[in-house]
């Protein structure tokens, strides 16, 4: 019963974009299932809305929604224990522990300091005060201790949804971090408010001296809310799934200094047209499917006709998108359903092998 009401806390304000617009999702161009999903990690329950692999593709660190768990699962071992944890944690509505990264130097350096390295970025929504939070954590070389250092803080207002809160290291190993409008449209277009942007951080937190706007954490801007984000293995590119109201939800394809058109003047239909030099979806749903997680296939090994596309995940119907793109990487030319999942799919990720994974409310999976 305790299971249930966790499910629920989180379906009620995903599904309501869904049921307001009617059916979830427009219908693919395909609809033949190409792939198939095994069970990697079986944790009934645990609402891994975010996990991560270690540079070498050895181990995943996933976090528990609701309870901040951090856990490490050793992928050739199967062996599944309790990392750390975060918190407190509030997760009503659509917050919670959303988002981890492990550092790109977790395997570098003399095995006697690399624990020094050996970072865990997380972004999740703490209880008291009630904030949402960039921190990252570190164990001690004994592994008795945890040091813990806060990056970031992004305000929030009492509307419970519209925290984003995706984290990802990019090819230049900054760290980027997706932050939704909570709920009040003008903070997205506001560059002195971390808000509907995604931000582009130093390892410690710090504002890189090349970031778009000067003065600014900001990467872009104009954003409403996402759930995943990834970047291209070919050329580097960020690209980005985006949910609308009852209408546009998004793939966008993110640059530096880039408006994503969302603010206080939005609604449906066009939503990315405020702001300064506005810049259109490359991809867009209406009625709203509820995009999530996002990453590419690179020698995925689904076979030929996946390879070099873009996969998305679908809350709203289970499913994993093909979203094919142009030869020049920049725009999307097809869609169709590789995989149709029993239920919501939260995170997708692609290991260093190329194999791409992705999480449901118990457990996690790898695509065959």
């Amino acid at each position: 019963m305790a299971g249930q009401s966790r499910r629920l806390r989180l379906a009620a304000p995903l599904l309501a974009v869904c049921v307001a617009a009617g059916p979830a999702g427009a219908p693919a161009s395909g609809t033949e299932e190409t792939a198939a999903a095994r069970l990697v990690v079986d944790c009934v329950d645990c609402w891994p809305a975010a996990f991560a692999f270690t540079p070498k593709g050895k181990q995943i660190f996933y976090l528990e929604r609701f309870t901040g768990e951090i856990h490490r699962y050793k992928i050739k071992s199967g062996a599944d224990t309790r990392w750390g944890s975060i918190g407190p944690v509030d997760a009503q509505g659509e917050r919670g522990a959303l988002g981890i990264a492990v550092d790109p130097r977790w395997d570098s350096g003399k095995k006697k300091s690399r624990w020094k390295r050996q970072w865990i970025y997380v972004f999740f929504t703490n209880g008291s005060p009630l904030e949402n939070r960039v921190e990252r954590l570190r164990k001690s070389r004994r592994g008795k201790g945890v040091k813990t250092q806060r990056l970031a803080t992004i305000s929030i207002t009492t509307a419970s949804n519209h925290n984003a809160g995706v984290i990802h290291f990019g090819p230049d190993r900054k760290l980027y971090v997706v932050t939704g409008d909570q709920a009040i449209p003008s903070r997205s277009q506001d560059l002195s408010d971390p808000a509907g942007k995604v931000l582009r951080l130093n390892r410690n937190g710090g504002r890189p001296g090349d970031n778009p706007f000067p003065g600014s954490s900001a990467f872009s801007r104009g954003h409403r809310n996402s759930f995943g984000f990834t970047f291209d293995p070919v050329t580097g590119a960020l690209w980005q799934t985006e949910n609308g109201p009852q209408c546009d939800d998004e793939v966008n394809l993110v640059v530096a200094g880039g408006n994503y058109g969302w603010g206080s003047g939005s609604s449906c239909p066009d939503t990315s047209t405020e702001g300064p030099s506005p810049r259109p979806p490359e991809h867009e749903w209406t009625p709203p499917i509820v995009p999530t997680g996002a990453a590419f296939c690179h020698g995925c090994g689904l076979g030929d006709p996946v390879e070099g596309d873009l996969l998305v995940g679908v809350y709203g119907s289970g499913e994993i998108l093909d979203l094919g793109l142009d030869g020049e990487r920049d725009d999307v030319t097809g869609e169709s359903v590789l995989y149709d999942h029993p239920s919501g799919v939260l995170a997708v990720e692609r290991r260093r092998n190329g194999q791409v994974f992705f999480s449901d409310d118990g457990g996690i999976y790898v695509l065959t």
